[in-house]
C-alpha cells in the first residue's frame, strides 16, 4: 500500500519512505511505528499497543519508544514541538492527525522489481554517494578458461583480498555495506580483489563452481597481477580461501588477516539434523527470493548478516545479491561452501596472521574464529564486540577491526609506502640485452614482431602499476612511479612476463630503478636522478633488476630481497654508487 501525506509518500510494498520524490534511509523500527500510525490514523494508538505490535514479547523501556517516534517526526519533517503530522496524547500514546490518501496502484518513480545496476542504484540514494576511486579492472583466464574479473586500487604494497561470497567489483564501491571495508583496505595499501566465478564481472556461466576451482582463481588473480609477495585478507567464506593460498604458497604470503571467518563449512560444523534442515530451508528460500524485491526474502538475508542494519542498508544488501549473481549461481556457491574443511591445511600455514571476529556473528559462529586461531601457529585472535558479520563503518568494532589491522601490517602513515612529495619520482629504465645483434640476426620482420610482443609486457605492467611511460627509447622505455613499490613490482612483472613467454626466441630484458627528484620539460624528465637509472639499467645482465640504495631503503620491510652488488663507477657521478639486485622468482 502506498500512503501520501505532506511531502511524503510511505509505501509498505518496498519499505520505503520517500520525502521530495528521494528515498530516506530510516531504521526498521522507526518505518515500523510510523507505518502503524499511518494505518490506523483514524483513532489514538496507546504505547502499550505500539510496544506490542512493533516489539513483541521483547522487553522495550518507553525511552526507547519515544526515541523512534523523535525520529519517525525528523524523517517526515514533523518536530515534538508543532505536531503538525503525529500528535502525542499525553500519557496514553499517539494519532496520526494529517490528511492521508492511500493507493495500491505503484506510484511514479518506485523501483521496478528488475535488476539494477550501480548508476541507478546510486540515484536512488538520499544523498548520492561520492564517485568510486579509479580502479584498473582486468580480466585473468582460468586454466579451466573461465574469465575471472580482477581489480586494482589505491598505492602501496600490494594487498590481496581472497573472493567472498557476494562480490561486484563495480557496485561495491557504491554501496554502503562494502564501501568503507574498501577505502581502508586501499587507504595505505594497492588492494587487488576479484570477483569470484559465477559474480560480478566475472563469467556467470561457468560448469565448475567447487572449492578447488575457486582456490584456482585466486592463484590466476595473483599471476595476472604479477605481484611477487603480499599481505592476504580473507572474510566469510574468502578466509579458508586465503588460508588454502597460505598453505600452498607460504612464500608468496607475507601477513595474513582472517575476519569472520570459518574452519568447516555450514553442513560439515552441523551439530544436529535441525541446523542441518536450517541450513537446506535456507536453499530453498533462496531458489524463490534471491534479488526479489520482498521486504520478507530481504530481511531473511539481510538480517543474519547486519542484524544491526537500516532499511537503507537492507535495501542495498538486496541488490547486491541482484546485481551480483543469478539465484542458481547463488544456491551452487552456498551449497559447495557447506563441506569445505581447512582442518588439514591449519598446521600447514607458517605465516604471521591475525584472526578477528564478532561475538555475536549469525552467519559463522564465534567458536570457528577462535577453532582458525588455535589451529594456526602463533595465530593472534582478536574478539569484537559486534553481532554483525559485515561490519558497519558506525560500529566501536570496526574502529577496534582498523587499529588491530594496520598495527598488524605496520601501517604508520599514509606516505609510508610513497615515495614521497609530489616532486619526488621512481624511475625505470628497460632495455634488451644484445638488441642490435638480435635485431640483425631475425630480420626487420621477425624483430619487430618480437618488439611489439616485448611492449605490450612492458606497458601493461606500467598500467597495472600505476606508471607513466615518459618515453620510448627503440629496444626500451622510461616510466616514473610515484611508489617506489609499484615500480619494483612492475619490474619484477615485467621479468616474469618476459621468462614466461614460452616461444623459441629467446629475450633478456635488463632494468634499473633510481628515486630522486627529475626536472621536468614538456613531457619529459631530466636531470641526475634520471641519468643514475639510465646508467643502472645499462649495467644490469639480461634478467636482472638494479636498484640504488635510496630504492632499496624507501621499501625496507615491504617484503622485497636485495643482494649488494658492491660499489659501482658511473660516468657523470663524481661518487661511487651502491648497487643491489633485486631478487625476483620466474
Amino acid at each position: 500500500m502506498m500512503y501520501v501525506f505532506a511531502d511524503c509518500e510511505l509505501d509498505t510494498r518496498t519499505f520505503e519512505l520517500r520525502r521530495h520524490g528521494s528515498v530516506l534511509p530510516v531504521e526498521r523500527q522507526v518505518f515500523d511505528v510510523l507505518a502503524y500510525l499511518v494505518e490506523h490514523r483514524d483513532r489514538l494508538v496507546t504505547k502499550e499497543e505500539l510496544l506490542d505490535r512493533i516489539w513483541g514479547d521483547r522487553f522495550v523501556s518507553e525511552a526507547a519508544l519515544n526515541s523512534r517516534v523523535m525520529a519517525a517526526r525528523k524523517a517526515i519533517g514533523d518536530n515534538g514541538r508543532d505536531q503538525r503530522l503525529i500528535k502525542t496524547v499525553h500519557g496514553r500514546g499517539y494519532r496520526f492527525i494529517a490528511p492521508v490518501s492511500a493507493r495500491d496502484d505503484a506510484p511514479s518513480g518506485a523501483r521496478e522489481t528488475r535488476a539494477v545496476g550501480p548508476a541507478s542504484v546510486a540515484a536512488q540514494a538520499q544523498e548520492p554517494l561520492p564517485e568510486p576511486p579509479p580502479q584498473d579492472i582486468r580480466i585473468g583466464m582460468a586454466p579451466d578458461g573461465v574469465n575471472i574479473a580482477y581489480a586494482v586500487t589505491g598505492e602501496g604494497p600490494p594487498l590481496v583480498k581472497a573472493a567472498n561470497w557476494l562480490s561486484h567489483l563495480e557496485f561495491d564501491w557504491r554501496s554502503p555495506v562494502w564501501r568503507h571495508w574498501l577505502e581502508e583496505l586501499a587507504r595505505y595499501h594497492r588492494l587487488i580483489r576479484y570477483d569470484p566465478r559465477g559474480t560480478g564481472l566475472s563469467d556467470w556461466e561457468a560448469a565448475d563452481v567447487s572449492w578447488e576451482a575457486r582456490v584456482r582463481d585466486l592463484e590466476t588473480v595473483v599471476e595476472a597481477a604479477g605481484v611477487e609477495r603480499f599481505a592476504l585478507f580473507g572474510m566469510s567464506g574468502g578466509g579458508a580461501l586465503a588460508v588454502a593460498y597460505a598453505a600452498r604458497h607460504p612464500e608468496r604470503v607475507s601477513h595474513l588477516i582472517l575476519y569472520g571467518a570459518y574452519v568447516r563449512g555450514w553442513r560439515k560444523r552441523a551439530k544436529s539434523q535441525d541446523e542441518f534442515e536450517e541450513e537446506e530451508a535456507l536453499l530453498t528460500l533462496m531458489k524463490a527470493g534471491w534479488g526479489r524485491d520482498s521486504p520478507t526474502y530481504r530481511q531473511i538475508f539481510a538480517s543474519d548478516f547486519i542484524p544491526g542494519a537500516t532499511w537503507e542498508h537492507m535495501r542495498w544488501f538486496n541488490d547486491l545479491c541482484r546485481v551480483s549473481a543469478s539465484p542458481e549461481n547463488a544456491v551452487a556457491f552456498h551449497r559447495t561452501s557447506g563441506d569445505i574443511d581447512v582442518s588439514d591445511l591449519l598446521s600447514q600455514v607458517r605465516v604471521p596472521t591475525l584472526v578477528l571476529h564478532g561475538r555475536g556473528d549469525l552467519v559463522v559462529p564465534f567458536e570457528e574464529g577462535r577453532a582458525l586461531a588455535a589451529g594456526i601457529s602463533g595465530a593472534r585472535f582478536v574478539p569484537l564486540e559486534s553481532p554483525n558479520h559485515i561490519l558497519l563503518e558506525d560500529e566501536p568494532a570496526w574502529r577496534v577491526f582498523l587499529g588491530e589491522v594496520r598495527a598488524f601490517l605496520g601501517v604508520r602513515d599514509v606516505s609510508e609506502a610513497r615515495v614521497g612529495h609530489d616532486h619526488m619520482h621512481a624511475i625505470l629504465f628497460t632495455d634488451i640485452e644484445g638488441s642490435t645483434e638480435l635485431m640483425s640476426r631475425l630480420g626487420d620482420r621477425a624483430a619487430r614482431d618480437l618488439l611489439r610482443e616485448y611492449e605490450a609486457i612492458a606497458r601493461d605492467a606500467f598500467a597495472l602499476q600505476g606508471g607513466r611511460e615518459v618515453k620510448a627509447l627503440g629496444d626500451g622505455f622510461m616510466a616514473t612511479f610515484h611508489s617506489a613499490v609499484r615500480a619494483l613490482e612492475c619490474a619484477v612483472a615485467i621479468q616474469r612476463r618476459v621468462a614466461e613467454r614460452g616461444t623459441a626466441e629467446a629475450l633478456r630484458v635488463r632494468i634499473g630503478i633510481n628515486a630522486g627528484e627529475p626536472i621536468p620539460e614538456r613531457d619529459d624528465l631530466f636531470g641526475s636522478a634520471v641519468n643514475l637509472a639510465a646508467r643502472l639499467a645499462a649495467q644490469a645482465e639480461g634478467g636482472t633488476i638494479l636498484v640504488c640504495d635510496v630504492v632499496r631503503q624507501l621499501v625496507t620491510g615491504k617484503g622485497f630481497v636485495f643482494e649488494d652488488r658492491g660499489l659501482a663507477v658511473f660516468k657523470g657521478f663524481p661518487e661511487p654508487v651502491r648497487v643491489f639486485e633485486l631478487g625476483w622468482r620466474p
